[in-house]
């Protein structure tokens, strides 16, 4: 099916004698999608979309698949590789695969979620010496080097007028080294910090509230998927955005398909709910979230993580959100 008009695929639909079950796809399309994710990172849009089965009502024929991979890095090589057609991954990595455009196109089409400092938290050992940031100066911090808690961790330093010494960590090898005291503190994204916390070894130094620091998770998507299958991209979206009222208006529930979710890596209900105090789940991709993209790559460019940033005028597409959001949302 070609890209129509959201409200001419409904009237068709509508009227066309369709069965009762299909008249809100947007494709019917019998096709295996490939969903790149992290467990445990805040990427909840993936997680609450196929929890939920909300792709079902528009798009009743498209089996899911979906890959793991407990960092970004492996999602960027299998998008990269075609082996991902569709993935959830933070800002970093985002940057990483559209900066890559000479080998694999790809599109940023929508965020799945955001914050304004909440998400970027300092961990000391419970009971530490260390109660202040400027009593981080020299000190080891454990950072996933590259990643958004990293940037974080620079900020942080330059407004303070400090130096960290940096060990790059995953984030679930910083946390036993926390608790084993090889670190003295410790940036990770959530929930292992406030596992850290919860399992009584961990206390939260200052997050990234005082340092005006933003991040974001997105979907981005291979642009040859794009290119075959509009009309799936389309109905994919549509399922975000109710992913998104769903996690405005019914946290409670929203948490819960997390916490089923992740129940292999016993992460208490009460840190999931706990997340959404602070998150936001855009509609759209206004300037205040394309320049955390902006800055996130001249980072990685400084640490030559990345040769070259990503054509932003075509990388960061928020033309399917803008379609999405005209079809009637079939969300119960």
């Amino acid at each position: 099916m070609k890209p129509l008009s959201a409200v001419f695929i409904f009237l068709c639909l509508t009227f066309s004698g369709a069965p009762a079950w299909s008249q809100s796809a947007v494709s019917e399309k019998k096709l295996k999608v490939v969903l790149g994710y992290q467990p445990l990172t805040p990427t909840w849009g993936v997680t609450i979309v196929t929890g939920g089965q909300l792709w079902k009502p528009y798009l009743p024929n498209i089996e899911i698949e979906r890959f793991e991979s407990m960092s970004g890095m492996p999602l960027v090589n299998n998008v990269l590789a075609g082996k991902v057609d569709i993935a959830y991954i933070g800002d970093m990595p985002a940057i990483v695969l559209g900066s890559k455009s000479n080998l694999t196109p790809s599109r940023f089409i929508a965020i799945t979620d955001a914050d304004e400092g909440g998400e970027s938290v300092i961990y000391v050992k419970k009971g530490s010496p260390i109660q202040s940031v400027n009593a981080l100066d020299g000190k080891t911090v454990s950072v996933p080097f590259g990643g958004f808690t990293h940037r974080f961790a620079e900020v942080v330093a330059a407004a303070e007028k400090i130096k960290f010494k940096f060990v790059g960590q995953s984030p679930e090898v910083g946390l036993t080294n926390l608790q084993a005291g090889k670190v003295d503190a410790y940036i990770p994204w959530d929930p292992y910090g406030r596992m850290a916390v919860a399992r009584g070894f961990g206390e939260p130094l200052v997050d990234g509230t005082k340092y005006h620091f933003l991040s974001l998770r997105g979907v981005v998507i291979s642009e040859s998927f794009l290119q075959r299958n509009p009309d799936v991209v389309l109905g994919w979206i549509r399922a975000e955005l109710d992913a998104h009222k769903m996690m405005r208006d019914r946290p409670d529930e929203a948490a819960k398909i997390i916490f089923d979710d992740w129940k292999n890596y016993d992460v208490p209900l009460e840190i999931i709910r706990y997340d959404f105090t602070y998150k936001t789940f855009p509609d759209d991709i206004p300037p205040k979230w394309r320049k955390v993209m902006t800055e996130g790559a001249e980072f990685l460019l400084a640490h030559k993580f990345i040769e070259q940033e990503p054509d932003w005028s075509r990388f960061i597409d928020d033309s399917w959100l803008v379609k999405a959001s005209a079809i009637p949302s079939q969300l119960k």
